[in-house]
């Protein structure tokens, strides 16, 4: 298990690397393409390129299914309300429920990591992020996965810090 001094330990880091993905308007429009289109759960694919340790394919997996679970009882829930209340007299509403979806991203990503930080892993060796996409999302196009990644390495050398708010 890391200790809370490396980068697998450290949570807070995770989330710093979130928001500056998202704050980074190509990648964030391509996570949502990924999202609508090919049913991605973007912070399960956030945190599978940025966990900075090599785990076992099964591990992933495992990993897969509690973002699946966690996505399916709370996230797209609130999502899927969300989308309904988008209406001009709805605004705060609106705005309330769509804090509310951030906060349930947010820990699913603390459950991500948590979970992760308990599973055995290797830190010595370099991270290969498209093996990662490959198999955590075979359903999403080749090409996409290539595109995405040009597009994060963008954003990794453009972004500042921030806060992770969607534009509604």
């Amino acid at each position: 298990m890391p200790d809370t001094d490396s980068p697998a330990g450290d949570f807070a880091r995770f989330w710093q690397y979130a928001n500056r993905v998202w704050n980074h308007p190509t990648a964030r429009d391509r996570l949502l393409h990924w999202q609508d289109t090919f049913g991605v759960d973007v912070m399960l694919l956030l945190y599978a390129l940025w966990f900075p340790a090599l785990l076992a394919p099964g591990h992933w997996h495992q990993l897969q299914a509690e973002a699946r679970a966690w996505q399916d009882s709370r996230t797209q829930r609130i999502r899927a309300l969300r989308r309904r209340l988008r209406t001009p007299e709805r605004t705060s509403l609106y705005r309330a429920v769509l804090d509310l979806e951030l906060r349930c991203e947010h820990l699913e990503g603390q459950l991500l990591h948590a979970r992760a930080r308990r599973l055995p892993h290797i830190t010595a060796f370099p991270i290969d992020h498209r093996q990662r996409l490959d198999r955590l999302f075979p359903e999403v196009p080749k090409d996409e996965r290539k595109a995405l990644l040009e597009t994060l390495q963008d954003a990794a050398n453009d972004a500042g810090p921030g806060t992770m708010d969607r534009t509604p």
